[in-house]
């Protein structure tokens, strides 16, 4: 579009220039007839025959022109038409005779030395007809010519003109043309004066000014400019709201969808993302009704088991009875926990949970997670340390009730695994909050360190009782913190067992990777 604004806009002031040109030359010439045709009484024969072109009059209400084009004659202006596909140029003056008003009209094809020839003779006549000074008449002539026009000074004679010849016939013309033959200076010697008079410089063939293109050139690049500004700021606002509603949908809000107006590239990947959000939106559903119905499939007759092993223990007194009930009730137990962590960690992945922040002291909740953790065992001895006291490094803005799981599964896995100690840990530095859980158990393997917060993963291979645990803790812990802008580590404790830790900002911001 803006090659196509260009190439017509070139092509516009290239019609503007040459018409503006022959309306110089040509229009020159013509007036330079007036006087002659005045003093043959409107005969046009003779001008039509020295400058070899058609030339009509007719009064001004004969005429075909329309009003525009009469009103611009009568302000003393020429007119430029083309005819026969440019094949010809058709040329109107306005004369004034007798109180009349009369429109001449000359058909030039083009400009040819041979016109300059019948303007000397015209200016000839003028001179030999008229009877005021010279310096009036070639002023006069000079206002209806319309081209540059002046006498050549005797001593400019033999420089302008080597080995001129006066006794030429007359009118004698002379042309000195440029190199390119584009430019023609024309002379000629009028005994009637004794003088020598230069006509032009003329230019026979028009050309583009470089102020017309340069200024064609600036506004390309400006229309340039603006199409390429308009093309990429619709792609960014497109890729804008694409980018908003990524992040809503990655935020847990499965409804958010992306506004199409348009049927461009960014248009078609909006719906494409339209469509790829209904399919997950339509897939969590499924899974979320999947998971609430299998739990309370499973959880109906959990109950109804657990409430016929209380009343076989109600029921018996035999002491090998009484103790095979109690560990039906307490796989019945570890059965509903397993429900519940399932629920738990299905609800993290399905999109985000919707949290709510809030500034907490975070030495407070490791202390309640501490003391609830001493009033469930007694095995091991749990201890807490922070390296900082400071107020405004124990706050942090966290959802509470999710944040205490994330302890309470490291605290609880970590006193699972311990010998007889387990350690907390709290720092904060550079706005970014830390809690060490150590304990001095067996370890973890460093070839299992990437995949201990996988689900369902137990990197032994027992079920017992003794070890515990459905290998989803840890990947509980991995989400929880996950949505809180932060990360989960796994290392060596300084006691040679399990090192666990939770890195998160105190602000709502990324930890880098």
């Amino acid at each position: 579009m803006v090659s196509s604004t260009t190439l017509g806009t070139l092509w516009l002031v290239n019609q503007i220039t040459f018409k503006q040109h022959s309306q110089v030359i040509f229009g020159g010439l013509l007036g330079l007839t007036k006087r002659t045709i005045i003093i043959n009484n409107l005969d046009t024969s003779e001008v039509s025959r020295l400058l070899n072109v058609p030339i009509k009059i007719k009064p001004i209400e004969q005429s075909d022109l329309n009003w525009v084009d009469k009103a611009r004659l009568n302000m003393g202006q020429s007119l430029i038409s083309q005819s026969d596909r440019r094949q010809s140029i058709n040329v109107y003056t306005l004369l004034k005779y007798q109180d009349a008003s009369y429109v001449l009209q000359g058909m030039f094809k083009d400009f040819r030395t041979s016109l300059i020839q019948g303007a000397f003779s015209l200016i000839q006549n003028d001179l030999q007809n008229e009877s005021q000074t010279t310096e009036e008449l070639l002023k006069n002539i000079q206002k209806d010519f319309n081209m540059p026009m002046r006498v050549v000074p005797s001593n400019e004679v033999d420089l302008l003109i080597p080995n001129f010849n006066y006794q030429q016939p007359v009118p004698f013309h002379y042309g000195h043309y440029d190199i390119s033959g584009s430019v023609g200076l024309f002379y000629a010697y009028f005994p009637t004066i004794k003088k020598v008079i230069e006509v032009g410089p003329l230019r026979f063939k028009p050309e583009l000014p470089m102020q017309s293109i340069f200024v064609v050139v600036v506004l390309a690049i400006i229309l340039t400019g603006i199409a390429v500004y308009w093309l990429v700021f619709r792609f960014e606002v497109g890729l804008q709201k694409l980018e908003r509603a990524s992040t809503r949908v990655a935020s847990g809000h499965l409804s958010s969808r992306v506004k199409v107006n348009a049927d461009d590239a960014v248009g078609r990947l909006g719906g494409a993302f339209n469509r790829m959000a209904e399919q997950i939106q339509h897939l969590m559903g499924v899974q979320k009704e999947m998971i609430r119905a299998v739990s309370h499939e499973l959880r109906t007759p959990v109950a109804r088991m657990r409430f016929g092993i209380q009343m076989l223990e109600d029921t018996t007194t035999d002491a090998y009875l009484q103790k095979q009930l109690k560990d039906m009730d307490q796989d019945l137990q570890e059965l509903d926990e397993l429900v519940d962590e399932i629920l738990t960690y299905a609800r993290l992945e399905e999109g985000g949970p919707i949290l709510e922040f809030k500034e907490t002291n975070i030495l407070d909740l490791i202390a309640q997670v501490s003391d609830e953790t001493k009033r469930r065992t007694d095995k091991v001895n749990v201890t807490i340390h922070s390296q900082t006291d400071l107020e405004d490094h124990i706050f942090s803005s966290i959802e509470y009730r999710y944040m205490h799981r994330a302890i309470q599964n490291l605290v609880g896995n970590a006193c699972r695994y311990a010998r007889e100690k387990v350690h907390i840990e709290f720092s904060c530095h550079d706005d970014i909050c830390r809690i060490d859980v150590e304990d001095d158990g067996e370890g973890i393997p460093q070839k299992d360190w990437d995949r201990v917060f996988s689900p369902f993963t137990r990197l032994d291979d027992s079920r017992t009782r003794a070890s515990g645990g459905y290998g989803l803790g840890l990947s509980i812990v991995q989400r929880i913190i996950y949505w809180h802008g932060g990360k989960a580590l796994v290392g060596k404790s300084r006691w040679g067992g399990a090192k666990m830790s939770l890195l998160w900002p105190k602000s709502d911001q990324e930890i880098p990777s």
